[in-house]
């Protein structure tokens, strides 16, 4: 029994002695979500937070309320600053402009989000980007998306850099997205418009509903010093021409048929092309490579260094902030081909559930309640996927 004892004391003593399990690293936002993960990187204010699914996002100091550290990760009792000084390889040469391409692809509000793209900012502040090419290829989607790209691309964008848009397709809401930016240029089969508002099972927004959506459209709009009456053209069936003087450059555009040139004869949505949208003052200029886009804006801002690494197959550089659109695209369209299903299983066990006596549900709803949490980690990577259902 002496010996039983103290072997018990050993295994105690043992066991004591063993470091305490780490649990998770939380962040609580300040949208009043608390996300738990491992933090595997910081710089400056930015967090990195690995949550088991996918790829790490990372989250800005304005959307963090309180860091609770538990992980025991370096990244997580010792932040690492990657941007610390010292790291920095490439030089300041106030004779050179450094320019990076961000592109934006895919379904707006899923795959093209204001999140990557303000997440992007360090990124390129990072390695001295001054001029952003925003590069769209589009066919549209949520409507809802169109007011959050606009406010990350004026009010924070605009604070930070030059930024100029590259257009291959920006069609509903991605040409509402980038009517935000002054500077428009169009590739030679570049397609921008036909923004009419859909809601439901592919019916045009009417009524109050569609007001509301001119109405905000003509607003961004403004932030990129377009006129209304092309953006109008673009959502309804409504009459756009326009007056080009060439002694001055200046344009006047009408919402009638009183100009000498004809947009939108009142029969159809308007939608440019790149002779279209260049003749009618709309784009700065065409461009079908990343040479002839260097000469066009070499014009204004002198010469210029793109920033990133050259990548075999690729027309441009891949920066850090581009690298990371691809990811996200990547990870999101992972997680949106997994939604349906996993949202399947859920709604299946919730009915096996249902379909048995009170007793013997237990297995069923501990089933669908992890189902529930991979649909709520979903979310948390992207919120739109909330809207899926």
């Amino acid at each position: 029994m002496t010996r039983l004892n103290t072997l018990l004391a050993a295994l105690l003593a043992a066991v004591l002695a063993l470091p305490a399990l780490a649990g998770p690293d939380v962040l609580k936002m300040n949208d009043g979500r608390e996300l738990e993960g491992t933090i595997v990187r910081e710089l400056n204010g930015y967090v990195w937070l690995d949550m088991g699914v996918g790829n790490p996002l990372m989250f800005g100091p304005d959307d963090i309320a309180e860091i609770v550290r538990d992980s025991n990760t370096v990244a997580g009792a010792d932040p690492v600053e990657l941007g610390a000084a010292g790291e920095q390889a490439w030089v300041d040469d106030p004779s050179v402009t450094r320019a990076a391409i961000i592109t934006a692809e895919g379904t707006v509000g899923i795959q093209m989000s204001a999140k990557p793209l303000r997440e992007a900012i360090p990124m390129l502040k990072e390695q001295g980007v001054e001029l952003v090419v925003f590069k769209v290829k589009s066919g549209g989607g949520l409507l809802i998306e169109i007011q959050r790209l606009s406010d990350v691309l004026h009010e924070e964008f605009k604070n930070e850099f030059t930024i100029v848009a590259w257009i291959e397709d920006a069609i509903s809401a991605a040409a509402m997205t980038a009517l935000t930016l002054e500077e428009i240029y169009f590739m030679p089969k570049g397609t921008f418009g036909g923004a009419t508002a859909w809601s439901g099972n592919l019916s045009a927004v009417e009524g109050r509903g569609l007001e509301d959506v001119l109405f905000r459209m003509e607003k961004i709009s403004a932030r990129g010093n377009h006129a209304p009456q092309l953006i109008r053209g673009m959502q309804i069936n409504t009459e756009v021409s326009y007056d080009y003087n060439p002694a001055t450059g200046e344009y006047t555009y009408y919402d009638n048929l009183d100009g000498e040139h004809i947009l939108n004869d009142g029969e159809y949505i308007l939608t440019f092309n790149a002779q279209s949208a260049e003749e009618a003052g709309f784009s700065k200029g065409t461009a079908a490579t990343l040479d002839d886009l260097t000469r066009l804006l070499q014009k204004s801002v002198g010469e210029i260094e793109w920033v990133g690494q050259t990548v075999a197959g690729e027309p441009y550089p891949i920066s850090k902030a581009e690298e990371h659109q691809r990811e996200w695209r990547e990870e999101v369209t992972f997680q949106e081909n997994r939604f349906g299903e996993i949202y399947n299983k859920y709604e299946m066990e919730i009915g096996n559930a249902q379909s048995v006596p009170l007793e013997n549900r237990g297995g069923f709803i501990r089933a669908a309640e992890r189902y529930l949490q991979r649909i709520k980690r979903m979310v948390e990577i992207n919120p739109n996927f909330g809207l899926m259902r």
